[in-house]
Parts: C-alpha cells; structure tokens; sequence
C-alpha cells in the first residue's frame, strides 16, 4: 500500500525593488505585497492543511511573507529559517522534503524561479500538474503537492492559490 505526503510551498509576496546600496536579500514585501499575503493566508487557512513544519527562507521578504501568513497555521507551528532556500536552488528545497519526516505537513516559502523549478520537478509525469504550473508561479501564489511516499517526485498539484 502506497501513502502520500504533502508538501506546501508558498512563493513570498511582491516585493520592492532594491534600493541603491541594497542587497537583494534585504528587499521588503511592498503595499501590493502585504495585501495579497494576507488575502492568501485567508484562502491557505480556509481550504485547511495540517503544517506540521515551515522552512523559510532567511530574505527579508520571505519572513515578512511568513508573518502574515502566520493566521493560516497552527499557532505552536516550528519554523526554521533557512539560507539555502535562497541561495542553493531545487536541491536545497528537495532535500528539505525529503529529510521532513512529519507530523504533519512541510510548508517550504521561498523564491522564483526556483520554486517553478521545484513543481515542475515534485509533478514530474503528471501532465494536468505540469500544465497548470507552465503558466507561471506568481507572488504569493500557495501550491499543495500530493508525493507518493518515498520520493520527491511523482506528485501531483492539488491546490494552485493565486492572489
């Protein structure tokens, strides 16, 4: 008998352009963005997931994005900030999938383009989910992947939240 995992990842809130001086891991989520992370965490909260566990990137937008979206999740949730979300690309976020052991589901929130990358990758073979994810992840977009048990791929995309 085969069980599922699931994985939720959410790509951060629109976000400034960088300052003269400003490194990009310092940009801040802007009015735009605040607006939709909060309609988003409305949306997340009321479809129900069961988070047992959230890996964030270190980037400034990425917190803030997770701060308003702290309404959607249980309230004792772990977090752990990670600088590999933003730095290191699919592998990094693959291999928090495949080291979460649960309870609960993993929430991953990260960046573009590698959380494309990374759907396309989990959804490898089912081709509605490729299709949905080819037009593109947008800010704040939330996505659920149901994983067969023992792989990070194989999945398939059960919820595609846009703002």
């Amino acid at each position: 008998m085969t069980s599922e995992r699931t994985v939720h990842i959410l790509r951060h809130a629109h976000s400034s352009w960088a300052v003269p001086g400003q490194r990009d891991h310092q940009r801040v989520l802007d009015d735009r963005g605040r607006a939709d992370a909060v309609r988003m965490a409305e949306e997340a909260h009321a479809i129900g997931s069961r988070v047992g566990m959230v890996v964030c990137s270190t980037a400034v937008r990425a917190r803030q994005t997770l701060d308003l979206f702290r309404r959607a999740l249980p309230q004792d949730v772990p977090v752990r900030f990670s600088d590999e979300l933003y730095a290191l690309g699919r592998a990094a976020y693959v291999g928090e999938i495949d080291a979460f052991a649960g309870p609960g589901e993993l929430l991953l929130v990260g960046h573009n383009p590698t959380i494309e990358d990374l759907a396309l990758h989990l959804c490898e073979g089912d081709e509605t989910s490729q299709r949905l994810l080819r037009s593109g992840v947008g800010t704040s977009n939330w996505l659920t992947i149901d994983l067969n048990a023992g792989t990070s791929q194989r999945g398939r995309l059960r919820v595609l939240l846009k703002p």
